[in-house]
């Protein structure tokens, strides 16, 4: 694909293929990365699974967990339903076509636009970008699971917090002192969860905004109503790439929303009314609330819904220069 796209004749030629060019390099980066950290991976979902602090312990907490496993799995279902709906359309819309065309161009070392050659092409094009994009929705969505998992972890702490509330000083001091305990795993997790996806957000934040800007570019050059099926396939290619920055962004957002929830839960187990060294005791632990829990890319700059607003604003002024350098 990048052959395709430094052997073109114009911008506009190029511009049909720069845009899954990149986006198949930011999943080669990805799975890089995976590739790299496969065994901290591991560890990490290992001790998800396996350590008892994790354990449900209420069908308060029950009912909580699954309702928000179930709206997780509604997204993997959009977002897979949307990648896949994206391809189809791309490839169905070329076969329409006047000339042989394929759904995303590449180079090939033979003559492919005759009857004889165009279907070998064409199969290897549709084989091609659909393992492709399987394996990339995987690894996006092991990505986002991973962040979202950590920010759940803190509010079934902040909900065991709580539930202070109700118990006597000496059961609830016994409970603070188990709850300090899963803070700390958690906070350790937090650490891990952010070196398994540092690189990762990194990658796709670094690229999403140059996809972006092609993809629109393609799109204000379609004629609609001739290339019906191949503008919405790219229409939904675009809108996938927004919810594939958006979606980490979102999660690591909880994270943060979640961790810094935590100071008030305490707040709400009246804790004022213990002993004056119990609330001595709590008062110092509460030091390490101030400052809530967020996520870092490649240590340059905190995953968030910020990020996600800076991207869209540096994928519009990219379009907008790209245009100027059209006309």
């Amino acid at each position: 694909m990048w052959v395709e796209v430094f052997t073109s004749s114009d911008l506009d030629q190029a511009g049909n293929g720069l845009y899954m060019s990149l986006a198949l390099t930011m999943y080669i980066m990805k799975f890089i990365n995976i590739r790299v950290l496969s065994r901290k991976a591991n560890s990490f979902i290992y001790e998800l699974e396996h350590n008892k602090m994790f354990d449900l312990l209420k069908s308060e907490e029950a009912q909580m967990w699954s309702k928000q496993q179930k709206s997780f799995r509604n997204v993997v279902i959009l977002y897979t339903g949307g990648s896949v709906c994206s391809a189809i359309f791309a490839f169905v819309g070329v076969l329409f076509d006047k000339e042989y065309n394929l759904g995303h161009p590449y180079w090939l070392p033979f003559d492919w636009r005759n009857p004889e050659r165009y279907w070998y092409a064409y199969s290897f094009n549709v084989i091609g970008i659909l393992v492709s994009c399987f394996s990339n929705v995987s690894l996006d969505m092991l990505g986002c699971y991973t962040i979202f998992h950590i920010g759940l972890l803190y509010k079934l702490l902040g909900m065991r917090y709580s539930s202070i509330r109700s118990l006597k000083e000496v059961l609830a001091i016994k409970e603070f002192r188990k709850l300090f305990l899963l803070h700390t795993s958690i906070k350790r997790m937090t650490k891990e969860c952010e070196i398994l996806i540092s690189h990762y957000v990194l990658t796709q934040i670094i690229f999403s905004g140059l996809i972006i800007c092609f993809s629109g570019y393609r799109l204000q050059k379609m004629n609609i109503l001739a290339d019906l099926s191949q503008f919405l396939g790219m229409l939904q290619f675009l809108s996938v790439m927004i919810l594939e920055i958006y979606l980490p962004c979102h999660f690591a957002n909880q994270i943060t929303s979640n961790s810094a929830e935590l100071i008030n839960n305490i707040y709400d187990c009246e804790w004022f009314q213990f002993s004056g060294v119990n609330q001595k005791f709590i008062r110092l632990y509460m030091e390490f609330f101030k400052e809530p829990e967020q996520l870092r890319a490649g240590k340059y700059f905190e995953v968030g819904l910020p990020i996600f607003t800076k991207v869209m604003n540096n994928a519009y002024s990219y379009f907008a220069l790209l245009l100027n350098m059209d006309k």
